[in-house]
């Protein structure tokens, strides 16, 4: 069976790295020339990190991580409202880590080991089903044949639109822009979120140093306005307003923020995840805003399902293959999908009177109540 995996991020890699366990020689075809440092942090819940136990790579992935001990939310005044124990939440499941993306992937890769063509700096210009192969072109000129192409191109995938066309999202009407902070502004082992009228601001931790965030509607400070970092950080304090003034963590972030790095707070969700011999898997298929902190783990236990199946089919049968992939992955995928705009719109609120509802809601009722389903979602089998 001849693969070809559009994308080595985190869904692209870690299928790589099972596929080449099973003894295949997957090829990945990664549009950028080398692997750089993203702005941001990503967490990975227990059904995520447990596919690393498959790879050999979890000791690794501890060792670059920051275990996620306890979650504080405030209101939109500065107060905690609530505090959860990681420990107690998930004590069925295992402990939640917080790592970088570029550690993630880094493991990922070497995880992959020589059994990965791995081709950086190379793009699919496009690809057709002929019989039972997919004839892809690549930008370096070449044109091979392949038995499954797997799109893990992420949420913005050139793979989604050949096979699809244009699919629909979910727009917040927000942006969050992060930044890197240095550690010891808040306590460390702690996510503490702002959930403000109009803003947000999250601290989310790293061996060393921190994640900041701080979102707005796009309309106050939108990537595409063409403003610079200083403005963005003008408009961002503005924003924070009084908050800021009254939590000296906020202000100290602020005060040293540099590199700020966009992330437009949207989605996508593919009507399909597959057409014939190409399949859609990871943010390609099904994007996650960041709001529940469950996309990375999604990609890879749905890495791991398609791998599973895979592992069972020669040439001939990667149209079952792909049709049982489906079957396990897609309901509970976009389920979770769903949980991470619920919590948007409880997020990010601009209305006053919306906010003071919410706070007040949130002083008797468990935030864990929003995530219930997610819990849930751990208990299934995929």
């Amino acid at each position: 069976m001849r693969a070809l995996i559009v994308g080595g991020g985190v869904a692209g890699l870690a299928l790589a790295a099972e596929l080449s366990r099973q003894g295949r020689e997957p090829v990945v075809a990664e549009k950028a020339s080398a692997y750089g440092e993203h702005g941001y942090s990503l967490a990975l819940y227990p059904f995520g990190s447990a596919v690393l136990h498959g790879l050999g790579a979890y000791d690794d992935f501890v060792a670059a991580s920051t275990e996620m001990r306890t979650y504080e939310l405030a209101d939109h005044g500065g107060e905690v409202i609530q505090s959860v124990d990681f420990g107690e939440l998930l004590a069925d499941y295992g402990p939640s880590y917080c790592t970088t993306h570029a550690a993630l992937v880094e493991i990922l890769r070497r995880a992959c080991g020589d059994g990965v063509d791995l081709r950086m700096g190379t793009t699919v210009e496009g690809f057709e089903e002929t019989g039972d192969e997919i004839e892809v072109a690549f930008s370096d000129g070449r044109s091979e044949r392949f038995d499954i192409l797997v799109g893990c191109d992420g949420i913005h995938s050139k793979t989604r639109d050949q096979l699809l066309g244009e699919q629909p999202g979910f727009e917040t009407g927000w942006v969050g822009w992060t930044w890197w902070g240095e550690e010891g502004i808040f306590p460390p082992e702690l996510v503490r979120e702002y959930w403000l009228r109009g803003a947000f601001f999250g601290a989310y931790p790293v061996p060393g140093k921190s994640t900041f965030v701080a979102a707005v509607p796009t309309a106050t400070a939108g990537p595409d306005d063409g403003l610079g970092e200083e403005e963005v950080l003008r408009r961002l304090r503005s924003a924070l307003g009084e908050v800021a003034d009254r939590v000296p963590e906020i202000s100290k972030a602020l005060s040293a923020a540099h590199d700020l790095w966009p992330w437009p707070l949207l989605d996508v969700r593919a009507g399909d995840l597959t057409r014939g011999r190409a399949v859609l898997c990871g943010d390609a298929g099904t994007a996650f805003l960041p709001t529940a902190g469950i996309g990375a783990s999604s990609a890879l236990r749905s890495a791991a399902a398609l791998a599973d199946e895979l592992s069972r089919a020669d040439a001939r049968l990667v149209p079952l293959a792909i049709d049982h992939y489906v079957k396990r992955t897609e309901k509970i995928v976009r389920g979770n999908q769903t949980d991470s705009r619920h919590l948007a719109r409880a997020m990010f609120v601009e209305n006053r009177l919306a906010t003071w509802s919410r706070d007040e809601l949130l002083r008797h009722m468990p935030v864990t109540s929003m995530t219930k389903s997610i819990l849930e979602a751990m208990r299934q089998p995929v």
